[in-house]
């Protein structure tokens, strides 16, 4: 089901754009996705870097011959049953007037439905700035909204082993509780800390 606009924060490192490549993986060959990770565009670039993920090539790079473009690729998708979804992230270095315009991508729509699924990924920063009053619109239409949180103790634990099996562990290299402790203490369950305090405590082991 189309949302209009989805909003997903987290702390630096608790995996925000591991998510946004897992959800690229997960989605049907009948869902067309744009991903940006470089959020620091200007409006031009912002729109030509959209098309480019889409595979699209305008002939002309100036704005409304882009819109078009996109406007055209949204209308021919609706009636083969395809999905497009536009997936920004660091979006907390979206300045408010960048986030404007891309409301007005949302406008992008048919009667029924919404053209262009939205999805913001940022720090909890981002949450904030969508407080601002003249953002008060781009904030109506966020219809989903999750925060991740870091892991608990025992979520720490079990993501560590589980990074240890697919990193191909038969359950020959392990940690004790006092050292699983030690690690959700130092890193308060950010999976990108548990990662450095792990590999190095590994290597450290191995010398």
């Amino acid at each position: 089901e189309k949302k209009g606009f989805i909003e997903i924060t987290g702390e630096v490192g608790t995996g925000k754009t591991t998510i946004c490549r897992a959800l690229l993986d997960y989605l049907d060959k009948g869902t067309k996705t744009a991903l940006i990770l470089n959020s620091n565009l200007s409006s031009n670039q912002m729109l030509r870097t959209i098309v480019e993920e889409l595979g699209l090539k305008p002939r002309r790079q100036n704005k409304k011959a882009v819109l078009d473009v996109l406007n055209n690729f949204l209308i021919e998708q609706l009636p083969l049953g395809n999905n497009v979804v536009l997936i920004i992230d660091e979006s907390q270095n979206l300045n408010p007037s960048m986030l404007e315009q891309i409301r007005m991508l949302s406008n992008l729509e048919t009667e029924k439905e919404k053209l262009l699924q939205i999805v913001l990924v940022g720090q909890p920063e981002l949450r904030d700035k969508l407080k601002l009053p003249h953002l008060r619109q781009l904030r109506q239409r966020i219809a989903v909204r999750y925060h991740i949180n870091p892991l608990d103790r025992d979520e720490s634990a079990k993501y560590i082993f589980h990074r240890l099996r697919v990193a191909g562990s038969k359950g020959d290299i392990s940690f004790t509780d006092k050292a699983l402790d030690g690690i959700f203490a130092y890193s308060g369950g950010i999976p990108r800390l548990i990662n450095v305090v792990c590999d190095k405590a590994l290597l450290a082991g191995y010398v």
